[in-house]
């Protein structure tokens, strides 16, 4: 017989049998369910024909000057050969472009690379796979894993990226009421989910806050990103010797749980419409929130992690060469339509008050005698 389940279905069963469900097991259902998921079930979800776009997606050049900083991280570690770990590669654009601007400019680095992907939607790896074997790249020393393979046990020499992974990560919401902080709770009632506010289900919740001094004002809302702080560690434990980038969009700490940050960050997306309503179109759009980069610092500081810089992804790229890029459009490009098209495109990446200052760059490193300087961190605006 045809299974006419839905997400919605496996949620409401889910909450039918505890009474009532976290927020942060909703979000994690809505969009990692392993076949009815936002990120697990078909469908385009980035660029013209999906629901929002990413950097990579743009245009290459942010994958090309990625890997600039990355080629400048290689060496300081010596030239020695080196392991790209990206994490959560969507659908493989990002790694696309690096990998083959380091074929083409940087032979060198390129023949002493391992790439390793940890993908944990199936769809989406069937994605990265179908693009790199049309680019005749799929079998150099590409290797998909997961977060328990043994290899990181050992540790491992390169660097871990991740753009746009950690909005994604269930998150925890808190609302203040009376003084006291409660947890959001997720329940059905008459058709409908409904929010229902009962003590937290961790007393983690409620160190989070203490531990930066941060005070809410009653009435007010704000994620917490649990999950953000065990894959931190993970990735400070896995490097032997070696950098991190983070690619997303958030603020320090004192800055995203400002008191005019009333009803937090937490929004979706569908269609390249913004939805405020995450209990709507269950399965088929994305629900974010803002990183606490102050937070991911501390915990990576912790397990031995030397913070290098954080910035503002226009100043990144600035740094590394994305005005000169412009500015050189023009005689590569084979008309001057051809040109200014391009430059657009290009501008996008650096536009402040949208993607060159909503997105963040977190460089950290571990296992350096003294502190690494990169031209990512040069005009660092913090």
């Amino acid at each position: 017989m045809e299974d006419h389940t839905t997400l919605t279905d496996i949620i409401r069963a889910r909450i039918s049998e505890a009474g009532k469900i976290t927020f942060a097991d909703f979000m994690n259902l809505s969009l990692h369910h392993p076949g009815y998921g936002y990120y697990s079930s078909p469908g385009v979800k980035i660029g013209k024909r999906g629901d929002y776009y990413t950097s990579p997606v743009v245009h290459q050049v942010f994958g090309e000057i990625i890997l600039k900083q990355i080629i400048e991280m290689w060496n300081i570690s010596g030239g020695m050969v080196f392991t790209i770990v990206e994490m959560g590669a969507g659908d493989g654009t990002l790694c696309l472009d690096m990998l083959n601007f380091a074929k083409r400019e940087y032979s060198d680095f390129f023949n002493n690379l391992k790439y390793i992907i940890i993908e944990e939607s199936e769809y989406m790896k069937g994605l990265q796979k179908a693009r790199l074997h049309n680019a005749g790249l799929l079998n150099h020393n590409i290797l998909w894993t997961d977060y328990s393979d043994p290899l990181f046990t050992t540790g491992v020499n390169g660097c871990f990226l991740s753009n746009e992974l950690i909005d994604a990560f269930p998150v925890h919401i808190i609302e203040k009421r009376g003084g006291e902080l409660k947890e959001v709770f997720v329940s059905y009632k008459d058709n409908s989910f409904i929010e229902v506010l009962d003590s937290p289900s961790t007393p983690e919740l409620i160190r989070y806050f203490i531990r930066p001094g941060i005070v809410l004002e009653d009435g007010q809302r704000a994620e917490v990103n649990l999950k953000a702080l065990e894959w931190m560690r993970w990735v400070a434990r896995s490097i032997r010797k070696g950098f991190a980038i983070t690619v997303d969009y958030g603020y320090p700490a004192e800055e995203l749980y400002a008191s005019h940050r009333k009803s937090g960050t937490l929004l979706c997306y569908y269609k390249h419409r913004v939805i405020e309503n995450p209990y709507i179109n269950i399965g088929e759009q994305d629900i974010t929130s803002h990183v606490d980069f102050s937070t991911l610092i501390k915990v990576g500081e912790g397990e031995g992690m030397m913070t290098l810089g954080l910035t503002d992804q226009m100043h990144f790229l600035f740094g590394l060469g994305i005005g000169e890029i412009i500015e050189s459009i023009g005689s590569r490009a084979d008309t001057e339509t051809e040109a200014l098209k391009q430059r657009l495109l290009i501008k996008n990446l650096i536009m402040p008050g949208r993607m060159g200052e909503v997105y963040k760059i977190l460089i950290q490193q571990k296992g350096f005698d003294k502190i690494s300087v990169l031209s990512g961190l040069k005009r660092n605006p913090f």
